[in-house]
C-alpha cells in the first residue's frame, strides 16, 4: 500500500473512532422513572414526567429524613396534540433533556383510556428511546395527580408502583402484570381484549391529607391516612376502556387466563347458622387447563383447575389429622374457587369483553369454523358456558392437628 493510501486509511479510521461528536453527559439529562398520560377537556394530550433527582437519592434526603427538604423526584406536565410534541415541548420547561429509556411505569388516566391506547402504542413502538417492557397502570382520575403522590417509605413512587405490580402478580395473582408489549399482543389477537391493573388513593382522608401526600411531610408520620394501592382491574377492548372488575372478579379472570402463580384462598369451614368460621390455604401451585368444546348452538369452555396448597390458618374445631376432615376442607376450597371463577366470567360477559383470550383458543381448536364465528364473536362470546372442575389438594395441614380453641 502506498504512503498516500495509508494516510487516507488512517484518516478514515480516525473519523470512525472519534464517536463522541453526539455525546450527552449524564448531568445534561433528566432520567424519567414514570410517565403519565391524560386526555384534557380541550382535546389535547397531557404528558407528565416523574424525573429523578440524583443528589436527593445520593444524600439520603429524598425520603424526608435528612436535613434537606429536597424530594427524590419532580413531576411536571406538558400539553400538546401529540406525545412526541409534548416530549419536545418539555425542553421549554426544563434545562435538561428528558430521557425516557429508563422509564419503569406509565400511568394512564381514565379519560385517556376511554379515548384509546392506539396513540400510546404507536409512540412506544416508533420511538427509539421508549421501551415496550414498561409496566402499564390505569388511574381512576388524572395520571398526573397520581404521579405527584408519595409512597412511603419508598423515595420514587413510580418505581415503587412497578415493583408493587411485580410482587402482587407473583404472590397473589389478583391483578396481572401488563407491559406495553403485552398490550400490543392483545390488540393483534383474536380477542383484542386485556385487563390492566388500576391504582388509586385509598384510605380515609380529607383534602388536607390529599395535599400532604404530595409533600415530604408524609414521611414524618408512622402511618399515612392515604395510600396508593391496586384496587381493581380495567378491561380494554380494541384498545379502549370498557369497564372495571373488582378484586374477586379479577382473580376469577386470572384463573381463566392461566395467570395464577401463588394465591391465598379463604373458605368457610362451618355451616352453623350465625357462626362464620373461615380457614385459609396458601396456594403453592395451580394448573389451569382450558379446552374448548362445540355444541350444536354454542361453545363450551371446559375449565380444569388443579390446586395444591398449605393450610396456614383455620378456625375449624374438627380434627385435621382425619382424612375425612381434609376431604371436606378440599371440597369447600373447590366451591370457593368455582364461585370466584363464575363471578369473574359473569362480569366479563356483562361487559362483552373477552379478556380471557377465549377467541384465540377457539380459533386454534376450530380453525375452519372461525371465519364464520369471527363475524359475530361479540354475540357468540356471551353464549359461551363454562364447565368448571376444580381438584383441590391440601398437601400440608400445618403443625397442629386441631384448632387451638378446641384443645382448651
Amino acid at each position: 500500500m502506498s504512503q498516500l493510501g495509508r494516510f487516507i486509511l488512517a484518516l478514515v479510521i480516525l473519523f470512525i473512532l472519534a464517536g463522541c461528536w453526539n455525546r450527552v453527559e449524564l448531568n445534561e439529562l433528566w432520567v424519567t422513572a414514570a410517565t403519565g398520560v391524560d386526555m384534557m377537556d380541550d382535546g389535547q394530550w397531557m404528558m407528565s414526567y416523574q424525573i429523578i433527582i440524583p443528589s436527593a437519592l445520593a444524600s439520603g434526603t429524598g425520603g424526608g429524613t435528612g436535613g434537606s427538604s429536597q424530594p427524590a423526584s419532580h413531576v411536571f406536565s406538558v400539553k400538546s396534540k401529540t406525545y412526541n410534541q409534548a416530549l419536545s415541548y418539555s425542553n421549554l420547561k426544563t434545562s435538561r433533556q428528558i430521557y425516557i429509556a429508563h422509564n419503569r411505569v406509565v400511568f394512564i388516566g381514565k379519560r385517556a383510556a376511554e379515548k384509546g391506547m392506539d396513540r400510546l402504542i404507536d409512540f412506544y413502538l416508533r420511538n427509539t428511546e421508549a421501551r415496550e417492557m414498561v409496566t402499564m397502570i390505569v388511574t381512576d382520575g388524572l395520571a398526573s395527580d397520581l404521579l405527584k403522590k408519595l409512597l412511603p417509605p419508598e423515595k420514587l413512587q413510580g418505581v415503587a408502583m412497578a415493583e408493587l405490580v411485580d410482587k402482587e402478580s407473583d404472590i397473589l395473582s389478583v391483578f396481572p402484570k401488563v407491559r406495553v408489549y403485552d398490550f400490543v399482543l392483545s390488540m393483534n389477537s383474536d380477542s383484542k381484549s386485556i385487563g390492566v391493573p388500576v391504582a388509586e388513593l385509598t384510605g380515609e382522608g380529607d383534602y388536607q391529607d390529599v395535599k400532604e401526600a404530595e409533600s415530604l411531610d408524609v414521611f414524618k408520620k408512622t402511618s399515612a391516612p392515604l395510600k396508593l394501592a391496586l384496587t381493581k382491574l380495567a378491561v380494554f377492548q380494541k384498545g379502549k376502556l370498557k369497564g372495571f372488575l373488582n378484586k374477586e372478579e379479577s382473580l376469577g379472570v386470572s384463573y381463566l387466563s392461566q395467570k395464577i402463580n401463588n394465591s391465598e384462598i379463604s373458605f368457610p369451614c362451618s355451616k352453623q347458622p350465625g357462626r362464620e368460621m373461615y380457614s385459609s390455604i396458601l396456594v403453592n401451585s395451580a394448573n389451569v387447563k382450558l379446552t374448548p368444546r362445540k355444541t350444536s348452538s354454542h361453545y363450551t369452555m371446559q375449565v380444569g383447575v388443579k390446586i395444591n396448597g398449605t393450610l396456614n390458618e383455620t378456625t375449624c374445631t374438627k380434627d385435621i389429622s382425619k382424612t375425612k376432615t381434609i376431604h371436606d376442607l378440599e371440597e369447600e376450597i373447590a366451591k370457593e374457587v368455582t364461585s370466584t371463577i363464575n363471578k369473574g366470567w359473569a362480569k366479563l360477559q356483562e361487559l362483552g369483553v373477552d379478556a380471557t383470550g377465549f377467541a384465540d383458543r377457539i380459533h386454534r381448536r376450530f380453525p375452519r369454523e372461525w371465519g364464520t364465528v369471527k363475524k359475530d364473536w361479540d354475540q357468540e362470546f356471551k353464549k359461551i358456558e363454562l364447565d368448571i372442575r376444580v381438584d383441590a389438594r391440601i398437601q400440608r395441614p400445618g403443625l397442629l392437628q386441631k384448632h387451638i380453641g378446641s384443645q382448651t
